[in-house]
């Protein structure tokens, strides 16, 4: 039996990890925190669920149904639609494909045109080397480029300037235009825990860091050394980077996500989007109102975010206070995460070296499927090697 080792328990190395150990091939995994998951985490603060950053599951990801069933997380939708907020007025959007009638009624009208209609259509049926800002732009008139399309795949990609590719853009699009999206009952948190239940793995190592790789040995920062025939590595691009000084050119997109908690509940299921580039915040979500169990003491919790990983709190909570009109003396603000590494914005094609393979969302695209197809990418090579 070959020897193979996982440096890195998020999802792509917990993904490799499934489908190695369903392929009758067990694996060790060492990562350098105390628990599994990587950037995906979630706390349990004063009786609500705070994850880490504004974090979403749609649920027609095919690499999460191809590892488990979306009904073992209980999951909980939002609206499929949107509130959106300017100085002037509120509109309220309905999906089409999931609202027949609510859209009718609602603001659709006021904020797409029957070009856009027709564009949105095209959409699904064609590709081009085109920015997403600029295919924003060339296609959508600009009411609805302003009042939806920016500021909602700002959020997506937490992205300003929407410069990646049309490509990713379309795939997410056509996710979201058919999809629901929604958070598993009890936290995102909860996708972490169930494919690891799912991969049946055992030999987890905790705080445990790389140092550096030589001649069939891991070697890591606190002393230990681990032999191995194979060697995954898990990791975020910029410590391959390191590791392998490689001077690859590393950019992210950053976010910032604040938590309030209010014994007024003042938005539906809807995600509220905030279209007016003056303000810091880019969306407002009540998180109890799509999962009762963010809250367990009947307040509600809110979800702020915004692309700028400096926003000053007293800069969000008087934004907040304006859009939502709830006062300062009705909030308290619980949990903020600054994440200056939120997306990568590239992909990265790095070759394996020798018995030295990689994984990671960033060889795909900076997506929760993104990395789980990194990972069985990954274990369907060495499956491969170890059946020759």
């Amino acid at each position: 039996m070959k020897n193979v080792v996982i440096i890195g328990s998020g999802l792509s190395g917990l993904s490799c990890a499934y489908y190695l150990k369903k392929n009758g091939i067990n694996t060790a995994i060492y990562d350098q925190s105390n628990q599994i998951g990587g950037r995906i985490f979630s706390e349990n603060i004063d009786g609500f669920i705070c994850d880490n950053g504004f974090q979403i599951l749609l649920n027609n990801y095919q690499e999460v149904k191809k590892i488990l069933d979306y009904k073992d997380l209980n999951m909980n939708y939002f609206e499929s639609g949107a509130t959106i907020y300017t100085d002037s007025q509120m509109y309220k959007v309905y999906n089409p494909i999931f609202h027949p009638i609510k859209s009718l009624k609602s603001d659709f009208n006021k904020i797409f045109s029957y070009s856009d209609y027709l564009n949105v259509l095209k959409t699904l049926f064609i590709n081009n080397d085109m920015s997403t800002k600029q295919y924003f732009k060339r296609s959508f008139s600009k009411s609805a480029n302003r009042l939806f399309f920016e500021p909602f795949f700002k959020g997506v990609f937490l992205d300003d300037n929407l410069e990646n590719d049309f490509i990713f853009f379309k795939k997410l699009f056509i996710k979201f235009a058919f999809g629901k999206a929604g958070l598993p009952k009890n936290g995102m948190y909860e996708l972490v825990k169930q494919i690891k239940e799912k991969s049946k793995i055992l030999n987890i190592n905790f705080n445990m860091k790389l140092k550096n790789i030589s001649n069939n040995i891991a070697f890591f920062q606190n002393g230990e050394k681990v032999s191995f025939d194979y060697i995954i590595l898990a990791l975020p691009i910029e410590t391959i980077n390191v590791l392998f000084n490689l001077n690859l050119k590393i950019d992210y997109n950053t976010n910032s996500t604040f938590y309030i908690k209010s014994e007024k509940n003042v938005l539906g299921k809807a995600l509220l989007l905030v279209p007016d580039k003056k303000y810091k915040i880019n969306s407002i979500q009540c998180l109890s109102n799509v999962s009762s169990n963010y809250s367990n003491n009947n307040k509600s919790l809110y979800s702020v975010s915004s692309n700028d990983h400096n926003a000053k709190k007293e800069t969000i909570i008087k934004e907040f206070t304006k859009i939502t009109k709830i006062q300062q003396s009705e909030m308290q603000l619980i949990k903020s995460y600054r994440i200056k590494k939120a997306l990568h914005k590239n992909i990265y094609k790095i070759d394996r070296k020798d018995n030295i393979y990689f994984c990671g969302d960033w060889q795909k695209e900076p997506s929760i499927d993104g990395a789980l197809k990194s990972g069985r990418l990954t274990a369907e090579k060495i499956i491969n090697i170890c059946k020759t």
